[in-house]
């Protein structure tokens, strides 16, 4: 029943249940151990320290490194690294313990031999070859010549196609012969990519030791200087750099002009006088896949600038083991990485939705969202815990709908985010949501409400369909003062299940991703905007944001 909860994403539900069977079975280690885990999970690092503090005793690998990441997360990094070494001890082939003693001990001679153990321990794990590259790149000289044989005989050779497409990118990035670095880095796109990602990688590995990132930054700027001409060093800068900005610190921008005067991203560099602006431009870039590596990192970075000039706060963004975190000057929520889908999109967190987040900015507590089609929650969560909004979450499909659950959970918003498992629609039914498949952080799923089958679709779901009026009228959601709509088709069902929502004056306004341009689209924004609203497009053009024409403008 544990496992099914948390398959589910209830991890509260299982925390609970397994709590209250060690309470019957205080002796029983797998209890303990499962405990000790859903707390981690929930954040709760007192609760699973005092859960697994029991079970030390117990020589399993599975206790141990838990044990040694738990205490990794209270900042004791002796006994982590103790734990880990008795997890080997007890189990030499578990890659989780090779992992983590790398990542403790990056900075000398043993993180490169320890990371070596991970990736040929098991050879099919392409996060462990990712962590050897990573600590090669963070690693001292001494380590650096004995690196590039590691690669050369380990990485390449058993991680095939994926680590061989790095080569000339780890090559640049762990030379100290400055004609070679030059010459490995020759910029073509993919050793550009491949660069990016690889500092990434880096970065977000060892994101809280200060020395890494320090290291990571001057082997750029050294790369940089024997080689003026290559853009991917700056761009590179610019992805390391892309976690943090302030108000009054134009650090971040120095980086963005960097790769700009490059060329191609913008007619000039006067763009950058308005950041939120040049983002879309940006991001516009990227879809029409005009230099798409460059423009999405641009993008990002313009986008985070733009944010933190509106709150006037700073911002910061860091990862930890399987969470991607975003504080707002005293505020933090965390994100589940729950599939390539959701690392992707959260990588570059402010280049997809620059309006969205600008429309957040303007919530304040007394403000309730209605997210439908909330995904696995990012503006839900950072609605209601960056923001202070209350929030109604209307997601059917289950993979989303799990990361959802395990994303409201982990940042303790039970009380402010009301997850409901249906679609919005016209009619009260029971209808099928056909969709394409998919991990969590899938999108274009579409909820029937005629007798039409899309015909991209591949398979489908039953799930219950509600209006949103009568999840009102029954009390089931609070009244909405601000309604996000991304629903890939459904729109005009889902604006005619809530006219009587559309014309209470309480509603101030809509954030509503269409098609406008062509018949159905035009027809669904004539709808809303007779109720009483004007519309502008607020980031790329099928993001429209309508306001009710005697609101203020909060945005």
């Amino acid at each position: 029943m544990v496992g099914k909860l948390r398959a589910a994403g209830r991890n509260g539900d299982a925390g609970k249940l397994i709590e209250a069977y060690c309470e019957r079975r205080p002796d029983d280690v797998q209890g303990r151990f499962l405990l000790a885990l859903i707390r981690r999970d929930l954040g709760d690092g007192p609760g699973a320290k005092s859960a697994i503090e029991p079970i030390l005793g117990e020589r399993r690998a599975p206790i141990q490194h838990l044990a040694g990441l738990i205490a990794r997360d209270h900042g004791d990094d002796g006994r982590s690294v103790a734990r880990f070494k008795r997890a080997l001890l007890c189990d030499p082939g578990h890659a989780g313990a090779w992992q983590a003693l790398s990542r403790e001990t990056a900075l000398d001679v043993c993180g490169v031999r320890w990371a070596t153990a991970a990736a040929i321990v098991d050879p099919a794990d392409v996060d462990a070859w990712a962590g050897l590259v990573s600590v090669i790149l963070v690693s001292n000289d001494v380590a650096r010549s004995h690196s590039l044989k590691v690669l050369a005989s380990k990485a390449l050779g058993r991680a095939g196609a994926m680590m061989a497409a790095t080569a000339p990118a780890v090559t640049a990035l762990t030379c100290d012969r400055p004609v070679e670095a030059a010459k490995a880095a020759e910029c073509t796109e993919d050793t550009e990519t491949a660069i990016t990602r690889l500092v990434d990688q880096a970065a977000a590995r060892f994101c809280d030791i200060a020395v890494v990132q320090a290291r990571l930054d001057l082997r750029l700027k050294q790369l940089a200087t024997q080689s003026p001409q290559d853009r991917s060093n700056y761009l590179a800068l610019l992805a390391l750099h892309g976690r943090n900005a302030r108000p009054d610190d134009q650090g971040l921008m120095r980086h963005v002009r960097r790769v700009i005067a490059f060329g191609n991203l913008h007619a000039s560099a006067s763009d950058l006088r308005q950041t939120f602006t040049a983002c879309v431009a940006a991001k516009n870039f990227a879809m029409r896949e005009i230099d798409t590596n460059a423009a999405m990192i641009v993008g990002h970075a313009l986008g985070l600038q733009a944010l933190c000039e509106q709150v006037g706060r700073p911002i910061e963004l860091r990862w930890s083991d399987g969470a991607r975190h975003v504080r707002i000057g005293d505020r933090e929520v965390s994100y589940t990485l729950s599939s390539s889908n959701v690392i992707g999109f959260v990588s570059r967190l402010f280049l997809f939705e620059p309006g969205l987040w600008r429309w957040m900015a303007g919530f304040d507590a007394d403000d309730v969202l209605l997210d439908i089609g909330a995904n696995v929650g990012i503006y839900s969560i950072a609605a209601a815990g960056l923001f202070g909004a209350r929030v109604a979450a209307l997601e059917p499909y289950a993979p989303n709908l799990q990361t959802l659950r395990q994303n409201v959970a982990v940042n303790h918003l039970d009380d402010r985010i009301t997850i409901l498992p249906i679609a919005a629609t016209d009619v009260e039914q029971t209808g099928r949501l056909f969709h394409d498949g998919g991990a969590a952080g899938a999108a274009a799923q579409h909820f029937e409400s005629s007798n039409a089958t899309p015909e991209t679709a591949a398979a489908f779901d039953t799930v219950e369909g509600v209006p949103v009026d009568l999840l009102i009228d029954r009390g089931t959601i609070p009244f909405p003062t601000r309604i996000k709509i991304d629903v890939d088709g459904n729109e005009r069902a889902v604006i005619e299940g809530m006219t009587r929502t559309l014309a209470d004056p309480r509603l101030h306004s809509v954030r509503l991703e269409v098609h406008w341009w062509d018949a159905k689209g035009r027809a669904v924004v004539e709808r809303v905007k007779a109720f009483g609203f004007r519309v502008t497009v607020d980031d790329d053009q099928k993001n429209l944001l309508f306001t009710r024409t005697t609101a203020p403008a909060k945005t």
